[in-house]
């Protein structure tokens, strides 16, 4: 960072002597727009093609659009993709959804994310990419059926980042200053440079920091525990605006043109983010308000380093991707509405005492609230070689070949401060007190321990072509052929788990627990990582996914198209040795879409569409195993659909666009309950719905009910202005955003007991000017501070921990200036 930022700031000084030294710079104002509508590239089919002529659903940010918005990452781009809805914990536990198709289930995700050719998805908690010097987003909706693989079931994300160039020294600046309006002030400074080093090699440089300050408040509390005689009392870490982040990082690029045709182009990506505070607030406590009795934040620092080769062998196009992802993150949650939740069940005699009833050496009571840290430690290797067919042949085919291995390590350790030291009053009619700590490599004191490695291995072969079948109508055809393996190899439990018959030593000694009764502390036999195995499960699967489009180019500028494709998920072992295997989930989608542009200053595209959700996989909490859930395939599910995005500038300076999605997403089948609390399979029928009060029913959700997490209706609209003042190209651009309400589970219980999410509308504004290479804007996001929220969610078991659920509210108020450089 410091050598980036140092090069930026002589290149700064150094760039009016360049320009003196070769041709004059133009200091008078150049026109402030061009009169037409900027022809968008994209690279969606591996191949560059106008975004006009690509025959499926596509929506590309480009580097103009992305600055315009500043938009910086996850949230600032998703919130512009109409047909994208997501989950969220703050920056870097993000989890995006594609038209609807959005329950929370399975170990992999839905979307599939990439940074330029390499995928980076984590479920649930996607690295978060910082957006500048960036090329494009691209947004494809719908599986696409031979290009994109297994983590794209629903959609996939790509964010295409500028490559060196050879002939031209670029570079660039930013400096921002920002607060939220009742929250903190922040700031940020992005760079990049990009030099010609040789007539055949470059090298790009991007840099950042950016301090964000805070908008939560977590006030004062306090909570009498009920069945021991402690109290809680959260003022030692009372604080305003208590969630502020700082994140930093680069991207360095090398660009070396071997032969004529042949270019190597080695990219490494690092970013680190701390994150203070949490990012949901609880509206029984307060406005953008909390009570946390213990420390929250998260540590995220990953890399990406990927190796790009494109070469021709005679006239075949060859491109070679191979990546490396390194992720280490490591978070601790306040966990009191879990420890208060059992509190109130033992206190009305719900469950036994030993839930919250501990005494040390002296016989004292201790605080029996929970605490989290978990660390995760993710690698990935892929490998991707794409071959394509000479352009002057009658048929296009690419042909190519993916792999991808995974290894996920996670350590999650729910703990009690003390429980090493401390016994519980006994498991009536079982056992005398003892300790029941089952510590991990982190925390003796650890309640509940996740310790496991997962391994997640896929391997592909596909191809894709298309022919003109006449002077108008092009199809294609691609096939993807796929093999899936996965495993989980750890333990995951409370104490009563390492003391089942199911848990072994790595050794292979049955059991993991010292029954020896005089002894008191230190039972879980646990001398290292993984020496203590209850979980060892496998899945392998092989399979196909299909793609068929016929698009029918009727003019130059308007197209009709009409698309098959499927996708896949691939299925898995669950840990819970009374629950099977879940299945692979699969998506067809039918579509329907045009293209459009009349003339150079008007464009409209869109699609309808229809897709079909099979062996829906869903995680069910049962009741009683503290928290650990079972994926099922829950049954299966539909979307009707329209999405449509029009660019208008119906005169030289203005420019209208506007963008919408509606998502009727529900289930085409009834969604049974498990068949009891020790047989954690399916109930093959079902008729009557779960009743909570009355604990009797055998169904979860009926036909038709709505997938939750995706708003029916989501769209925006913008209207930019751009005129000359003073001899300065000057701007106004104002935008409207507008999502209905959304449902919060599928299981209709729990989503009653969560409640659901209303419509909201926000509104941004922003102004500046420009003159030669300098610009400075003034911003306003979510000018008028509407509350509106995406999501509720409890971090224990719904039916437990609906009472302290809490809600991720939209962006606040946040308004700031900034100052750039371009060279």
């Amino acid at each position: 960072m410091i050598l980036a930022s140092t090069m930026l700031t002589g290149l700064a000084a150094l760039a009016p002597t360049i320009a003196r030294a070769g041709e004059a710079p133009d200091t008078a104002p150049q026109p402030a727009t061009s009169s037409g509508i900027t022809e968008i590239v994209v690279t969606a089919t591996h191949k560059s093609e106008s975004l006009q002529k690509v025959p499926i659903s596509l929506q590309a940010l480009d580097s103009a659009k992305l600055e315009q918005n500043h938009v910086s990452n996850f949230a600032d781009y998703a919130q512009m993709l109409p047909s994208v809805s997501f989950e969220t914990l703050g920056p870097g536990r993000s989890e995006p959804f594609f038209r609807g198709i959005s329950v929370s289930g399975g170990q992999a995700s839905t979307v599939g994310t990439y940074l330029d050719d390499i995928p980076i998805t984590s479920t649930g908690s996607n690295p978060e990419v910082h957006i500048y010097d960036v090329e494009r987003v691209e947004a494809l909706s719908g599986p696409q059926g031979t290009l994109f693989g297994a983590s794209s079931l629903a959609g996939t994300i790509r964010i295409i980042t500028n490559k060196p160039k050879f002939d031209k020294i670029e570079a660039g600046i930013d400096v921002e200053a920002n607060k939220w309006g009742k929250g903190n002030a922040g700031g940020q400074i992005e760079g990049f440079i990009n030099l010609p080093l040789a007539p055949t090699v470059a090298i790009r440089l991007m840099a950042f920091y950016d301090k964000t300050g805070g908008y939560i408040n977590n006030t004062h509390g306090v909570y009498n525990y009920q069945s021991v005689p402690i109290t809680l009392d959260n003022a030692a870490l009372v604080q305003n605006a208590y969630n502020p982040d700082e994140e930093y990082g680069g991207r360095a690029a090398l660009a070396w043109q071997v032969a004529p045709d042949w270019t190597i182009t080695p990219e490494i990506t690092y970013q680190y983010l701390d994150a203070k505070g949490g990012y949901n607030y609880d509206p029984r406590v307060g406005d953008l308000a909390v009570h946390d009795y213990s420390p929250t934040w998260l540590r995220d620092h990953w890399y990406q380093a990927e190796l790009s080769i494109q070469g021709k062998i005679g006239d075949f196009d060859i491109v070679s991707a191979t990546g490396y992802f390194s992720r280490t993150y490591s978070n601790a949650n306040d966990y009191t509405y879990y420890s208060v939740t059992y509190d109130q069940l033992v206190a009305k005699g719900k469950v036994g005492s030993y839930y919250t009833n501990f005494t040390d050496k002296n016989g004292k009571y201790i605080n029996p609230t929970q605490q989290y840290y978990g660390h995760e430690h993710d690698k990935k290797f892929t490998q991707e070689v794409r071959l394509s067919t000479p352009k002057i042949w009658p048929f296009q085919v690419t042909l190519g070949g993916f792999y991808q291995y995974q290894r996920l390590s996670y350590d999650d350790n729910y703990y009690i401060p003390g429980l090493s030291s401390a016994t519980n009053n006994g498991v009536p009619d079982t056992y005398p007190p003892f300790s029941p700590a089952v510590g991990g490599v982190y925390t003796p004191n650890a309640y509940y321990l996740v310790e496991e490695d997962r391994h997640f291995k896929d391997g592909a072969a596909f191809a894709e072509g298309n022919v003109n079948l006449t002077s108008t109508l092009k199809a294609t055809g691609g096939i993807r052929y796929f093999v899936s393996d996965n495993g989980t190899y750890g333990f995951a439990g409370t104490w009563g788990s390492a003391d089942s018959p199911n848990a072994h030593q790595a050794n292979g000694t049955g059991g993991c627990w010292n029954e020896d009764s005089s002894v008191l502390y230190g039972k879980f036999i646990h001398p290292s990582r993984l020496s203590c195995i209850n979980t060892d499960v496998g899945y392998h699967q092989t399979g196909e996914t299909h793609k068929v489009s016929l698009a029918w180019q009727f003019e130059p500028s308007k197209m009709l198209y009409a698309t098959y494709s499927t996708g896949f998920r691939p299925g898995g072992g669950n840990r819970l040795s009374n629950a099977a295997p879940y299945k692979a989930d699969t998506l067809a989608n039918y579509e329907m879409g045009w293209k459009t542009s009349f003339g150079r200053n008007l464009r409209w595209n869109g699609a309808i569409y229809y897709e079909a959700w099979k062996g829906v996989q869903y995680v069910v909490i049962p009741p009683g195993y503290q928290g650990a859930g079972v994926t099922v395939n829950a049954g299966n599910a539909r979307v009707y659909g329209i999405e449509s995005d029009v660019e208008w500038k119906p005169f030289n300076g203005l420019s209208l666009s506007a963008n919408g999605a509606y998502n009727d997403a529900a289930l085409s089948s009834k969604f049974c309950e498990l068949t009891s609390r020790t047989d954690l399979t399916q109930l093959p029928n079902c008729s009557v719905l779960f009743d909570p009060a009355t604990q009797t029913g055998d169904m979860a959700a009926a036909k038709g009910t709505r997938l939750p997490r995706q708003p029916r209706f989501k769209g925006s609209a913008t209207a930019r202005y751009d005129f000359e003042l003073a001899r300065t190209n000057a701007f106004f651009q104002a935008q409207v955003f507008h999502q209905s309400g959304s449902t919060s589970d599928l299981d209709v219980s729990n989503d009653q007991l969560l409640g659901d999410t209303s419509g909201f509308t926000t509104f941004n504004f922003s102004a500046g000017t420009s003159i030669d290479k300098f610009s400075i804007e003034a911003f306003i996001q979510n000018a008028f501070d509407s509350r509106g929220i995406l999501s509720k969610n409890t971090f224990c078991s719904i039916q437990y921990c609906s009472g302290s659920s809490r809600s991720y509210p939209t962006k606040p108020q946040f308004f700031g200036l900034k100052v750039g450089y371009k060279y």
